[in-house]
């Protein structure tokens, strides 16, 4: 079992997080950064995606793996990143912190 994603990204409820989802393939970014606060975030019972939810309706649908597919970097210059790139729909999820 890897890290508990869950649990390491709840300490940032409640703070602005900007997203980012780039196409793995060179095409363009799928859609253009979001930015907003992170109401909660709950790993679903599967363990296969992290949803980050925006307000009680709406989240994002993080896909998680194993490896270093998925990995949260902490304070690095650029604030704390965590990033998750699924090689099989060719997109990379970048959610960041400044």
């Amino acid at each position: 079992m890897g890290m508990d994603f869950e649990a390491a990204i709840k300490p940032f409820c409640g703070k602005a997080v900007e997203v980012h989802i780039e196409d793995l393939a060179g095409q363009d970014p799928i859609a253009p950064p979001r930015t907003f606060e992170l109401l909660r975030v709950k790993m679903v019972p599967e363990g296969t995606h992290l949803k980050c939810y925006m307000n009680l309706t709406q989240h994002i649908s993080i896909p998680v793996f194993t490896m270093d597919c998925t990995r949260l970097e902490i304070n690095g210059l650029n604030g704390t990143r965590f990033i998750s790139e699924d090689h099989k729909s060719q997109l990379v999820y970048t959610l960041v912190w400044k």
